[in-house]
């Protein structure tokens, strides 16, 4: 009996040393990330300085005329990448989510992306980001210690980063689709919830940063007039009117309505508010997301006029069909786990809308 008791204790010691550097390991992703974040930054501010970094062309991933002077926002089609902020953590962190939820989730989560800088110079126009509120900072992250390595841990940094390259290269608009998570808060403690002053910090931040490069609700629409109505009545902005401008979005989800109530005239706020199919629209229906491609419904919205964003692929399984349904829908947003922000594929196995195109014309316009 004494034998078994030794053991069941040593087991039991085992346990908690190897949960215990498992914490330690796991915790200490967040602060690496950030040095590498702010490092990355400096030296693409010193390069861009001293001109050492290569203009792009941004005619190189459009098969459209950039001065086409009717082509809208809404009549175009871009990859947009999945996730676009992560980084492929380390095994014990999807040891962990095998243990909590199964090994099929654990695997979907091995991939990574480039930098937004890298990303924007090889094309990608739409990028997703989760923003979780920390110690009264905005970061961006995935799962809270078990998958946590990212490329922005702060997003501040990462708002300065898209401004630098915007302020020194010509580009399309980019559409940046924010997802607001509060879950997982265990994992966490230093994390915190969302309140009406909360989103009024993280609208005053992304105006602070990006000024006049950020194309907001009340550049689109006064507050007299809905931005539903809007996009019925007169249609979204010319694409060459929305040069080197990103447009935010927050995806839909249970902060809309929050969201919204703090400005229900749209006119400070910072991001447009998407939404899900339904039967009536809310008077900020702008952007929908319709992850499954159901290419009757997307169809419908696209040709309300409004702009959808639907996935190409999910859980890292690429299926042609679904991705030439996708194209096919009109949906203007094209997210997918396989484009050129990889920073873990090959070229051969990279996804392009037309050819080597990231951004083409919708088909019909």
């Amino acid at each position: 009996m004494k034998k078994i008791i030794k053991i069941l204790i040593l087991i039991l010691v085992g346990a908690i040393v190897f949960f215990g550097y498992s914490l330690l390991r796991l915790s200490l992703i967040r602060g690496s990330d950030l040095r590498k974040q702010k490092q990355r930054l400096e030296k693409l501010e010193a390069a861009y300085e001293a001109e050492t970094i290569e203009l792009i062309d941004e005619s190189e991933f459009v098969n459209f005329s950039l001065a086409d002077p009717n082509l809208r926002l809404n009549e175009i089609q871009m990859l947009a990448t999945h996730n676009s902020y992560k980084k492929r953590g380390p095994a014990l962190g999807r040891f962990f989510v095998a243990l909590g939820d199964t090994p099929q989730e654990a695997k979907a989560m091995r991939y990574a992306y480039h930098d937004v800088t890298t990303q924007l110079e090889k094309g990608i126009r739409s990028f997703e980001f989760d923003v979780r509120y920390r110690k009264g900072i905005f970061e961006v992250t995935h799962v809270p210690l078990v998958d946590a390595s990212t490329t922005a841990v702060d997003f501040r940094l990462l708002l300065e980063e898209m401004k630098l390259f915007s302020a020194y290269q010509i580009h399309l608009p980019v559409i940046v689709l924010i997802e607001i998570k509060d879950d997982w808060m265990m994992l966490d403690p230093a994390l915190e919830g969302y309140s009406p002053e909360v989103f009024q910090q993280f609208d005053t931040l992304i105006q602070e940063v990006l000024g006049d490069a950020l194309f907001a609700p009340s550049d689109f629409v006064g507050p007299s007039v809905t931005i539903k109505d809007k996009i019925t009545t007169s249609g979204w902005p010319l694409v060459k009117d929305l040069m080197n401008q990103f447009i935010f979005v927050i995806h839909p989800g249970k902060f809309n309505e929050m969201y919204y109530d703090n400005d229900p005239s749209m006119q400070s706020q910072s991001l447009f508010i998407g939404s899900y199919d339904q039967e009536t629209y809310p008077d900020y229906a702008s952007f929908f997301v319709h992850n499954d491609v159901n290419i009757n419904k997307i169809q419908t919205l696209v040709q309300a006029g409004f702009i959808v964003r639907t996935r190409m692929d999910s859980d890292l399984f690429f299926n042609q069909e679904r991705a030439n349904d996708a194209i096919l829908s009109g949906a203007q947003i094209l997210s997918t786990d396989f484009s050129y922000g990889r920073s873990d594929l090959k070229i051969n196995q990279v996804l392009f809308l037309d050819e080597n195109k990231t951004v083409i014309r919708r088909s019909g316009t």
